[in-house]
Parts: structure tokens; sequence; C-alpha cells
């Protein structure tokens, strides 16, 4: 059977694109100097590098001779003393927004929370939101803090294709804002148990005073 087109860059792949870029930078290899030694062609890279593709085990094997390294190191992006990761830079930067919107906050608000803990973690969500790029290079502890600081799961912004875990959050967040439009107390999420993303835009609705679904 064949396979299908190449979707969404899962969370492994995100974290070995960024795993090269920590390894070229800690090697003082210019980019050029590493397409040099790997044998690739910079469209092929940057295709690799951008997340429009996958790297393949041969492209590991030649980097890896390129920097120096074995290929289980290029592959083993957890052995790396943190978790680098590279992600779009737009669609991410309007996920951690909406979230600071649900806190009814400010960008402000958020970064110095993140610089109680860690500045270099403020600065990194800062490059985050500032992004002019299309794609940066994130800690995953900024997005995890993130998430907890936001009261919704991890997985919105670090695994962000995943369409389950997208849709009841974005339906919790709904909740979220018609609740504070009504004048309601916050809620912990998960207190919610189980409920459906459908159920919890029912209540939003509800709470708004609209119609109920057709």
């Amino acid at each position: 059977m064949g396979r299908g087109a190449v979707g969404p860059p899962s969370r492994y792949s995100r974290r070995v694109v960024a795993n090269v870029d920590r390894l070229r930078r800690a090697k003082g290899l210019t980019v050029g100097e590493l397409l040099s030694r790997a044998g690739m062609t910079k469209s092929y890279y940057q295709s690799r590098a951008g997340l429009s593709l996958p790297y393949n085990t041969n492209d590991l094997e030649a980097l890896a001779t390129a920097l120096g390294v074995t290929p289980e190191e290029v592959a083993s992006p957890e052995s790396a003393s943190r978790v680098g990761m590279r992600v779009p830079a737009r669609p991410l930067a309007e996920r951690v927004r909406r979230l600071v919107a649900s806190q009814g906050a400010a960008d402000g608000d958020l970064l110095d929370h993140l610089a109680g803990i860690d500045p270099a973690l403020a600065d990194s969500a800062r490059a985050l939101l500032s992004a002019e790029t299309n794609t940066v290079v994130l800690d995953e502890e900024v997005l995890r803090l993130i998430a907890h600081w936001a009261d919704v799961p991890g997985e919105y912004l670090i695994d962000y294709t995943d369409e389950a875990v997208t849709d009841r959050t974005e339906a919790e967040l709904e909740l979220r804002d018609a609740m504070r439009a009504a004048g309601a107390s916050a809620v912990h999420f998960r207190a919610l148990g189980q409920m459906s993303p459908d159920a919890l835009r029912a209540i939003a609705r509800s709470l708004r005073g609209g119609p109920p679904a057709t």
C-alpha cells in the first residue's frame, strides 16, 4: 500500500530539527559549512529545517558525519540537557495569545510570570511572540509552563498537531470566555471530567443566551 501525503511535523520530528541546530552551533559551524560537509543542497536542507518535510535516516547519518557525532546522538534529542523544538512561529504565537486572552491577561503578565521562574524562559517566549521568521526554536519547558499557567493541557502547545486535544481545549476556552462574559468565577477545567467538546460548547452557548445548535 502506498504511503499518503506527509502530514504536519510530529513532536519528535520538530525535536530532531532543533537538535541538529543545537549540535551545529555547539560545533561552531555555519549552515553553509554543515551543508558542504553533509553533501546537502540548500533547498533540500531548508525544506527539512523549515518543517515542510522530515529528515530520513540517510540524512541523519550524513548530518552526524558532518557534525562529528553518532547518528544516535542526532536522532536522540532527549539526550540533550534541555529539549528544544523547532516550531512554526505564527500559529503557535496565536495559540499563546489565545491562552493569554483566556486568562483576561496581557502578554506582559505571562512574560513576568515566566521571568519569575527563569528570565531565559521569558526571553524565549518573547522571541516567539515577536518572531518575524517562519519558525523558531523553543525550549519545550517554556511551552509546558505556559500551558500550566493557562490551565490547559501541555499538548495544546507541545503537540499542537493533535486534533483531538486542539478541539477539546478550544471548546474549553470558549466556555471560559462565556463564563467571563457572564460574570462567572473561574473554573479549573480538570473538574469538567470527560465532557465532550460539543457539550462544552453547548454550555458556552447557554451562558451567552444563544440558541441551541441544530
